[in-house]
């Protein structure tokens, strides 16, 4: 495993290719022309052209809202182009058809996960190419999908388990084993290690590895620029909907790329933690049990960000929920703000000064049917109009000044939540506890997913919860994030605590061993 995988590298040297200086380009896989999509009078994607050729990794990258989503959908034949044309083999590729794009072997995992959470591994494995439904076997579907997940190296994923049972990485792992089910010759993978921790980003790239071996090629869409440097071939930077320029691997460091994304001169990637003012304390917790969590102690200073680390899986979610009062708990004592607590629920914890960024937005941090104000205002509100509606009115100016310091792009508070871009999605979910009086916040991994500029505005939104003397409760899978946003690190193992690092031993090297169980020495 690279230490890009695990997000202890230094800057990544990824250079471009000026116009006029290319050399000629092998055989095209696929071949995108000119590819326009409109929603009325909002243009997503505007004038875009690129090619993927075979055997190659080529990466899409661009801040929240570029337009990548809707690229990797137009070819994967999720969404018809407003214009344009895609060409696969030379042949064209039949718009805004899933099915007509999987038999001309496109295949794509998406972003936001086609999955029946109600059904079986089984049953979403088989359902892009399965029998009509009256022909449908139970048993040769689990067959299948045992045999498929045991070939790709995913034997601990139940073919019989529903979907909505599994965690969301493995729920990730089941949408990229549907899009790898037949071989496919160009595979599209749109966020897809967003929920991976390390081990799983490795397992991806081997099987990146694998089908561009096999002259299949891959369009690989994220926001991790580690990544990109690992396994990308070639990459096209999309700014505003259009193609803003082309970059192969070399030497261009990470702030040139993320200058070209964004249009402007990149800010350093980490703030420093504020100086601890107090030494108050926003949160403290002793013996704390619940189901995953082994008597778990720990203290949060008023103005103190406390990162949590470990591989995913090892008790930080159910840390958090069970802090939140989202899943039941016990703890020999237990304090907020120095008000002694048996327990919680997550209205008493709100009522504490408790916020909380969950870890599946779109399961648990959002009602997508509903606007982007009511959203923010959802835990504030008991007072509803007929209808349902919160009073936006009244919280109008507070909710713009969420919006403008978050640089959510949104047509307006009135504007449904689902139709925004997966990384303002989680703005909202972190917007509604600002400015809110809060004594703690608990953050489970909310820079999954979202850009570099998005993830340098949210980092500034803590750090000034931080300065406010708000206690962040932070667990993140990017190691980098916890050795330069923290003041301090727990590391989780099997449920418990097995290190704290600060100062001088608080490194990338020492999160990832303690991760694997293994203690260094102070």
């Amino acid at each position: 495993m690279t230490d890009a995988q695990l997000g202890t590298a230094g800057p990544a040297q990824i250079p471009f290719q000026p116009e006029g200086e290319r050399p000629a380009r092998p055989e095209a896989l696929l071949v995108a022309t000119n590819l326009v999509k409109s929603y009325g009078p909002v243009h997503a994607v505007q004038g875009v052209s690129f090619q993927c050729n075979k055997g190659e990794v080529l990466a899409l990258v661009g801040e929240n809202g570029a337009g990548k989503s809707t690229v990797a959908k137009m070819l994967a034949g999720a969404v018809a182009p407003t214009s344009g044309s895609i060409a696969v083999n030379g042949e064209p590729l039949i718009s805004g058809s899933v099915k007509k794009s999987r038999q001309s072997g496109v295949r794509c995992a998406f972003q936001e996960l086609a999955l029946v959470a109600d059904w079986t591994v089984a049953e979403n494995l088989s359902l892009p190419d399965g029998a009509p439904h009256h022909r449908f076997s139970q048993k040769k579907s689990v067959a299948a999908a045992a045999e498929l997940l045991g070939t790709l190296d995913l034997p601990h994923i139940d073919p019989r388990a529903t979907v909505g049972s599994l965690s969301l990485a493995d729920r990730q792992l089941v949408e990229i084993a549907r899009a790898l089910a037949g071989g496919p010759e160009l595979l599209i993978l749109d966020e897809a290690s967003s929920a991976l921790t390390p081990p799983g980003v490795a397992w991806l790239f081997q099987r990146i590895r694998e089908l561009t071996a096999e002259g299949g090629s891959v369009i690989y869409v994220s926001h991790r620029l580690g990544e990109i440097a690992e396994i990308a071939d070639r990459g096209a930077v999309l700014r505003d909907g259009k193609v803003a320029g082309e970059f192969v691997r070399g030497g261009w460091t990470d702030d040139e790329l993320v200058s070209l994304m964004a249009g402007r001169e990149a800010a350093r990637f980490f703030p420093d933690p504020p100086p601890r003012i107090t030494d108050d304390v926003a949160l403290s917790v002793s013996n704390l049990k619940s189901d995953g969590v082994h008597g778990i102690g720990l203290s949060i200073g008023a103005g103190e960000i406390l990162g949590v680390g470990g591989l995913q899986g090892h008790g930080q979610a159910e840390l958090l929920r069970a802090l939140f009062g989202a899943a039941p708990a016990t703890a020999d004592s237990w304090t907020i703000a120095g008000r002694t607590i048996s327990g919680t629920t997550p209205v008493r914890s709100v009522r504490y000064g408790v916020g909380y960024v969950p870890e599946d937005r779109k399961k648990e941090g959002l009602a997508l049917e509903m606007s982007v104000g009511e959203n923010l205002l959802v835990p504030w509100f008991k007072a509803y109009q007929l209808g349902g509606r919160p009073l936006l009115s009244r919280e109008r100016g507070w909710i713009s000044g969420i919006l403008d310091a978050l640089s959510v792009r949104t047509r307006g508070p009135k504007e449904a939540a689902g139709s925004l871009s997966g990384g303002n999605q989680q703005k909202l979910v972190f917007g509604r506890w600002m400015d809110r009086s809060r004594t703690v916040i608990l953050l489970h991994d909310p820079t999954r997913g979202i850009d570099v500029r998005a993830k340098q505005e949210l980092y500034a939104a803590i750090v000034d919860l931080a300065k406010q003397g708000v206690g962040v409760l932070w667990f993140s899978t990017e190691v980098e994030e916890l050795v330069h946003v923290c003041h301090r690190v727990v590391v989780l193992y099997q449920g418990a605590v097995i290190d704290e690092l600060e100062g001088e031993r608080l490194t990338g090297d020492a999160v990832v061993g303690a991760a694997m169980g293994l203690r260094a020495a102070a």
